[in-house]
């Protein structure tokens, strides 16, 4: 079928758009990786350099050369990694008790959940209760308080109540109990929406900070996220690495001191990137899916 002449006039200005909306925003990632190979001496050359001509690994080298970052990192992973386990545990048990209308006072119950979402207590309370769980100077304040986000409860307690009674009814008659019927039925069709939201957990738990910096006392307790926010906005930690490190200079020229930085923000984004790629594809689908019924 031939194209009218304005149809393809579109398609071009389409697609030269996304392109060009493409590299805006791939730009300044791309800029940031750059910075944070440069040495002082290019990057007061010029302010704008597409490719160093001497990149040097110095800053990668300069911020691992502390135990503060290292030991930051494996702090996050730990509450990455337990927090989005235990999150989702929590929070599709939830979910699939009070998808069910045969459980006493779940009304009470669901409405009580959702009240959270309209009234905040405010940070005091907040911090009577953290210090009643005895989560001051504890790496588990990072992850109790968050366990369930409502919105997430929301949307997986909605899927739950779309799925067909006769699954779990065949299982039941079969002689199987309810949580044989979770694990064994309920668990396996339910993959989109767990992957979708194992993502949203794994970002949320790779990037706090604040509970940290509020509750946490130890510097052993500081998460990735945390030492980025000292480092890059006020700069307090970057005397004590360069202490650490022992040396600002190296045989490619005086380390810069953004792309030290950049480094830090190069190191505290690409590990949750490269989970993205792997539960890409159960992304939109299992938002949608979660979306269709309130």
């Amino acid at each position: 079928m031939k194209q009218s002449l304005g149809y393809r006039v579109f398609s071009v200005c389409n697609i030269a758009f996304f392109i060009v909306l493409a590299l805006v925003m791939i730009f300044p990632m791309y800029k940031v990786l750059i910075t944070s190979i440069l040495t002082s001496g290019e990057m007061y050359a010029s302010p704008l350099v597409l490719w160093p001509k001497n990149p040097t690994i110095e800053p990668y080298l300069f911020i691992f050369s502390s135990n503060e970052l290292p030991q930051a990192i494996q702090v996050t992973l730990f509450v990455t990694v337990a927090g989005t386990f235990l999150s989702m545990l929590v929070t599709l048990f939830l979910s699939y008790a009070l998808s069910k209308n045969f459980l006493p006072a779940w009304k009470i119950i669901h409405r009580l959940i959702l009240a959270t979402m309209f009234f905040d207590s405010g940070l005091i309370p907040f911090f009577v209760l953290v210090r009643g769980l005895g989560l001051i100077d504890n790496i588990w304040v990072n992850i109790i308080p968050s366990l369930v986000g409502v919105w997430n409860y929301l949307v997986i307690r909605s899927f739950f109540k779309q799925l067909p009674a006769s699954l779990e009814e065949a299982a039941l008659i079969d002689g199987a109990g309810w949580f044989t019927v979770f694990f064994r039925i309920v668990i396996p069709v339910s993959m989109p929406v767990i992957a979708t939201f194992t993502l949203f957990h794994a970002v949320g738990y790779w990037n706090t900070w604040w509970n940290a910096m509020l509750f946490c006392n130890d510097p052993n307790l500081a998460t990735l996220q945390l030492i980025l926010r000292r480092l890059v906005v006020t700069g307090e930690t970057m005397t004590q690495m360069v202490a650490a490190y022992g040396r600002e200079k190296t045989s490619k020229g005086a380390i810069y001191t953004e792309a030290i930085k950049m480094a830090c923000v190069v190191v505290a984004t690409v590990p949750i990137l490269v989970v993205y790629p792997f539960l890409q594809k159960h992304f939109a689908k299992g938002v949608m899916i979660g979306a269709i019924k309130g």
